[in-house]
């Protein structure tokens, strides 16, 4: 007689790029399974976003009407923050260099690895008020992550009040006028 139907199936699994690979495991279906399969997985925490196979082989698997499928392993986009940061400058002065903070790169990695780099924007000029005002940072792209953008604050303090007083001066008729002077 045939030997009776076993099914062994790779589980499928998901992590985040720059994950170690998970336990691989299978399922079995019909026969009770004599022996271990092989199971394995080429990806590794450097493997881009994506899917790759998880491929289960006979290994030592005593069964004689056996069917291997395989898994599949997907790769999903690691998070990343990118901020534009926290600024402050005076009325008539002109605005900061803007630089952006990173959190959540994985496997050393900087960022280089943007596809497209950050840009910021304010409505603050050398003019504006004093007050609070919004940093946006935006348009950045990298193939492996999942950006999340947070916008910073650009503080324009009261200007100190500067008060110029011109100095008193006394002079007898027909004097000529003294050097007029002032203080601050």
């Amino acid at each position: 007689n045939q030997a009776e139907a076993v099914t062994i199936t790779a589980d499928n699994k998901t992590i985040v790029y720059g994950e170690a690979n998970p336990e691989l495991t299978f399922s079995v279906n019909g026969a009770e399974l004599s022996g271990s399969p092989q199971i394995s997985c080429a990806a590794t925490s450097s493997s881009p976003v994506g899917t790759y196979p998880i491929v289960v082989k006979k290994g030592s698997v005593a069964n004689y009407n056996d069917t291997y499928v395989n898994g599949t392993l997907t790769i999903a986009k690691a998070p990343l923050t990118i901020s534009a940061g926290n600024y402050s400058k005076r009325q008539g002065e002109v605005n900061p260099t803007f630089k952006a903070t990173y959190k959540g790169f994985k496997n050393g990695e900087t960022e280089s690895v943007l596809t497209v780099k950050p840009k910021f924007s304010t409505t603050v000029n050398a003019s504006t008020a004093p007050g609070e005002y919004d940093v946006t940072v935006s348009g950045t792209e990298a193939k492996n992550y999942d950006i999340s953008l947070v916008k910073g604050k650009l503080t324009v303090p009261s200007a100190t009040a500067v008060i110029i007083t011109a100095d008193d001066k006394t002079i007898t008729y027909g004097d000529a006028i003294p050097e007029l002077t002032y203080s601050v």
